[in-house]
């Protein structure tokens, strides 16, 4: 589907949505157009009184006029329709806004073809048929007129082009250009609108082709079908093979027995040393309390005390200095660096506190060596060692 086409199909659209939605004045208005149309002659003639009547002497005429006109006392075939036009009249100019706008309209008339009121009363009295024929007849005009447009439009842009082309061509492609201005003539002359571009040939054709290619269209269905249902069996085929295959796989396959993993089994330590004996008498706190004192005996003999040498105090000091008092965790933190227990350092650097001021600088490694010699003899505290002891102890070391 082409542009024109499109073009044509918003315009019918556009036409069927977009109706105009007069107000109640504007149906107002258009009553009061038809009902003048309709009467022959004025309100005031029919009502039999002066234009400039009162509203109590147009009641009194409507009165007296309804007591005739009535269908029940006038047998007339035309008495509803008078009837009605009686009452319809009566309703104009008992208002005085009606009243003003009928009075205008005898002096003004009504609306010609100059306005557009006077179409859309046209069309508003139309029938459907009318109406339906009325549209098309729109719809074919603008699709060819569309179709017009944009072929002048092309024309106008190849005529530029061409006049640009003739201001930059050169001597030596005169030829090329003759041929090409002649296949642009081609061109121009088939993309030219006729008679058969019209809307109802446009759709007649389409409708035709249509029509005759609908057998063609339901056997390609059906063909698409069948090729579709057919690439379904092949698949379920195919799974169905490799399904089988896989299992005629799985048969051929010797079985492989498999070892069994033979956990090992654990046997309790005959050991005396490690196994503790329990009474059956004992309670829970008792076994809690034998727990931590085999414990504390593990962590001492995991934890043997060996000589301090003098790379281990030079050492002691680097982390003493490292780790400045007000450290948190700082007596922790030395003990990890030297490999040694916390107590042990305590009792080592509680020793070097105490002598660094009383014994002469020369020995004052001999004698933290003498302490840590107590420490390896098992001494509880340092403290119950006294100067000439520490003295005594060191020149045996020399």
């Amino acid at each position: 589907m082409g542009l024109p086409e499109i073009l044509t199909l918003v315009l019918f659209f556009g036409l069927a949505v977009i109706q105009p939605l007069p107000t109640l004045a504007w149906d107002a208005d258009l009553e009061l157009f038809d009902l003048v149309e309709e009467i022959p002659q004025t309100f005031y003639e029919f009502l039999s009184v002066n234009q400039d009547a009162s509203s109590s002497e147009i009641r009194k005429a409507y009165r007296k006029l309804s007591l005739t006109l009535h269908p029940d006392k006038n047998k007339d075939e035309n008495a509803e329709n008078q009837f009605r036009q009686l009452v319809a009249i009566y309703e104009v100019l008992k208002d005085e806004e009606r009243r003003q706008r009928y009075d205008d309209i005898l002096v003004n008339g009504l609306p010609d073809w100059r306005q557009p009121v006077f179409y859309y009363r046209r069309v508003r009295k139309m029938s459907n048929g009318e109406l339906g024929f009325l549209l098309f007849l729109i719809l074919t005009v603008g699709h060819y007129a569309v179709i017009w447009s944009i072929y002048l439009e092309k024309q106008l842009d190849e005529l530029l082009s061409r006049k640009k082309r003739e201001k930059k061509k050169k001597q030596s492609s005169k030829m090329t250009d003759e041929i090409k201005s002649l296949a642009q003539d081609k061109n121009e002359r088939s993309d030219r609108p006729h008679w058969h571009d019209i809307l109802p040939l446009k759709l007649s054709i389409w409708l035709y082709y249509s029509v005759k290619s609908l057998p063609h269209i339901i056997q390609d269905v059906k063909q698409y079908y069948k090729d579709y249902k057919e690439m379904k069996v092949k698949e379920k085929e195919e799974a169905e093979a490799l399904a089988e295959q896989e299992m005629q796989q799985k048969e051929k396959r010797p079985k492989v027995k498999k070892p069994k993993v033979e956990f090992p089994v654990y046997q309790p330590s005959t050991n005396a040393a490690f196994v503790p004996v329990y009474d059956q008498g004992t309670s829970i706190e008792d076994i809690e309390d034998q727990m931590d004192d085999w414990l504390e005996d593990k962590k001492q003999q995991k934890m043997k005390t060996q000589e301090w040498t003098e790379e281990d105090l030079s050492q002691l000091s680097r982390c003493m200095a490292k780790f400045p008092g007000g450290t948190p965790g700082r007596w922790e933190k030395i003990a990890h660096e030297l490999g040694r227990s916390v107590t042990e350092v305590n009792l080592i650097a509680l020793a070097a506190q105490k002598v660094v001021g009383s014994i002469p600088r020369g020995t004052h490694s001999l004698w933290i060596k003498a302490s840590a010699k107590c420490i390896k003899n098992k001494s509880s505290e340092i403290n119950t060692f006294n100067q000439q002891e520490h003295i005594k102890l060191i020149k045996s070391d020399k």
